[in-house]
This record gives structure tokens, C-alpha cells and sequence, in this order.
């Protein structure tokens, strides 16, 4: 049966698109998977993304059976950054049947070159803020809210399309115990009076996003020389502050002053929700809303998000601080584990953070990249 290729135009057309992932994997017991009301609103104009990026997705058919699709995306502050015409590529899922996954390839490649584009790579969202990475370790374990999973199928997909390697992030599996935060803490303590740094405790997320400017601002100027980290602009903050600090459990966020209550470091880490997202599968209903709710104040995992710490103070402890604060908020919440979020796998550090701690390397995620 030949594949036919619609792209995305309507309202009813980005429903199917979203709601794709949740049909492909319905069977799967790994994925956590996204609310399809969140994937909406990452697709649409409230993103404050799409008043610069420039973007168009597809859905592949088979008869009157969706089997894909993709999205093509120009991040013009990317292609500023890299001094590149380069692209995106997102979204891009598919049944095991390669003349699926190569016409729709082939369908958003041919819109990025009549863009002007001479590269594309992913997959990848509008920002460093969205998912990315493709999955290529760690099949057989759960994923997390901030994170793809996808089969293992796709890696040899995209690899026969062409596709080479252009970076590899990597995720650790660690246990906190009351050994390791009490060590960390001795250091942090001795950081803490060594620079006169303070760790802020807000008493309510009202409190947290008032500082939000500043610590989105400390995240662009950290993360400036990461793969693929776009600044962010005063619309995305102000949707990003909205969107995920209102949301945040205060026990899992560490916020470091110096002596002019400067923020020179901060930490986010969220408690997983990957079991409410399984079990809703996309789907946020009053069981979904309750379940997550239910997870936020007790889990024996929590996702740990970004770190980011100013330049200045880079090499000089903070990172014990800020990991004090996140693992003894962890612990009274019933934490017994935790999981990293993407870093590079040149990142050292980042990973020598995990040193401290019993623990594994466990999943690795590709971006993969090639020359149209």
C-alpha cells in the first residue's frame, strides 16, 4: 500500500498529530507518555517560540490509517548562534516500515532546502526547554516526563536514511542515602562560608517566580556553550515560569545567593510522574490530575532537572550546595532514587557530581545530523 503524506493544517489535523504517539505505543509499558494537552500548547501560538521559529509537520497514512509523522523546524537564533543554516527536525515517529519513516524524512527535508537550509539534525524541539534525543541505550527501562522514548527501530531507520552522529547526552540512575548527605552537606557547609553564599528557602512558588527572571537569565548565560542551547527570550521566560515553577514541589529547588543576593546557582528537580503518566496515557482527566498531584508531594524517584551556576563560581563547590538541598529535600519526601536529565556526554562537570553517589549510567540519547 502506497504512503501518503498530508501536512498539518487545521486544528483537527494537530489533534491527530499529537495524539499519534499515545496510538503508536499504546501497548508499551516503558513511555511517560505527554499530556496531549501540553503537546497542543507546544505546537501552537501560545508558544512563544513560534513567534521566531518557523515550523510546518506531517502525518504519513496508509489508506485511512495514520503511521507517522514529523516536524520541520527553523530556529533562526540557532542558525545566528551556529553562523549556520541550519535546522530542526522533531516529532518524528512511525511504524517499523522504512518507506514510512524515509518519505516522511524526505518530505521535511525537501520544505528545509526550499528554505535554504543546508543541514538538519534532531530529533529536536523549538528550544533546549523541549525534548530531545533519540534513545539509542535504556529501551527496556521507564522514561521520565522530560524525556522521548521511541524504538528501538528508529536509531536503524535513520541510520540507513543517512543520518550520522553529531552528539550523545547521557543519563544516570543514582541513590542518595543519609551516608552520602551527610558528606555532601560537610561540604556544602564549608562552601557556604568559604564564598558567604546563602541557599534561599522560598515558603511559596509565589515567592520562587518572583526570582524567576534571574534564574532563567543565570540558565542562558550557563548553558550558552552547550549543543544546541538557544537563549531564551522575555516571552519564553515568562511562559516557562508559568508553566513549569508553578508546578514545582519548593523541597526539590535549591537557589544560591552570594553576599549582593546575586543567584549564582540553581537547581531544579521535579518528583517523577512517570507512573500518572502511564496510566494516563495522554489523556489529563480528574484520576490524571489526582495522580500527579499524589506525586508531587510523596515518590520514592525524582527527576533532577538542570543545574546551572554562574561562570564566576564554577569549580568552587556550589554544585555541593545546591545537591545538599535537592537530596535532603528528597529524602523527606521518601526518595530513593533518582534520575538525571540529558546531559552531554562530554559534560565532566556535570558528571563529576555523581561521583558521591551509588549508581549507573543507564540510558544514552543521539542527536544525529546530515547535510541536505
Amino acid at each position: 500500500m502506497s504512503v501518503i503524506i498530508k501536512e498539518v493544517k487545521s486544528k483537527a489535523d494537530l489533534k491527530q498529530f499529537v495524539k499519534f504517539y499515545s496510538k503508536l505505543y499504546k501497548y508499551n509499558k516503558e513511555v511517560a507518555f505527554p499530556l496531549h494537552m501540553d503537546e497542543l500548547k507546544t505546537l501552537s501560538p501560545n508558544n512563544p517560540a513560534l513567534n521566531f521559529c518557523h515550523f510546518k509537520c506531517w502525518l504519513a497514512y496508509k489508506g485511512d490509517i495514520i503511521v507517522g509523522r514529523i516536524a520541520a523546524i527553523i530556529n533562526p537564533g540557532e542558525q545566528k548562534v551556529t553562523n549556520s543554516r541550519i535546522a530542526r527536525f522533531g516529532w518524528y515517529d512511525f511504524i517499523d516500515d522504512y518507506k514510512v519513516s524515509s518519505v516522511l524524512m524526505e518530505t521535511a527535508c525537501q520544505w528545509l532546502k526550499q528554505q535554504g537550509t543546508c543541514q538538519v539534525h534532531g530529533p529536536m524541539g523549538f528550544t533546549d526547554m523541549d525534548r530531545q534525543g533519540l534513545l539509542i541505550e535504556g529501551h527496556h527501562l521507564a522514561g521520565t516526563m522530560a524525556t522521548n522514548y521511541n524504538f528501538a527501530y528508529y536509531q536503524l531507520h535513520l541510520e540507513k536514511l543517512k543520518f550520522a552522529k553529531s552528539t550523545d547526552w547521557v543519563e544516570f540512575l543514582i541513590y542518595p542515602d543519609k551516608k552520602v548527605t551527610q558528606r555532601i552537606g560537610k561540604l556544602a557547609q564549608r562552601c557556604q562560608q568559604m564564598h558567604q553564599l546563602t541557599s534561599l528557602k522560598f515558603s511559596s512558588r509565589k515567592l520562587l517566580k518572583a526570582r524567576a527572571k534571574e534564574i532563567f537569565q543565570l540558565i542562558n548565560d550557563s548553558y550558552s556553550d552547550l549543543y544546541g542551547y538557544i537563549p531564551l527570550n522575555k516571552e519564553q521566560i515568562d511562559y516557562y515560569t508559568t508553566n513549569y515553577l508553578s508546578f514545582v514541589n519548593l523541597k526539590l529547588i535549591s537557589v544560591i545567593t552570594n553576599e549582593a543576593n546575586k543567584i549564582i546557582g540553581v537547581g531544579i528537580s521535579m518528583p517523577s510522574f512517570t507512573n500518572a503518566l502511564q496510566k494516563a496515557k495522554g489523556k489529563l482527566s480528574p484520576v490524571t490530575l489526582f495522580n500527579l498531584f499524589k506525586s508531587l508531594k510523596t515518590n520514592n524517584c525524582a527527576d533532577l532537572y538542570l543545574i546551572a551556576i554562574d561562570r564566576a563560581y564554577q569549580g568552587k563547590g556550589v554544585n555541593s550546595i545546591i545537591m545538599n538541598d535537592i537530596t535532603t529535600g528528597a529524602m523527606e519526601i521518601g526518595v530513593k532514587k533518582a534520575e538525571t536529565n540529558i546531559e552531554l556526554e562530554d559534560n565532566e562537570h556535570v558528571q563529576k557530581m555523581w561521583r558521591f553517589f551509588n549508581g549507573e549510567q543507564h540510558k544514552r540519547r543521539r542527536c544525529y545530523i546530515k547535510e541536505l
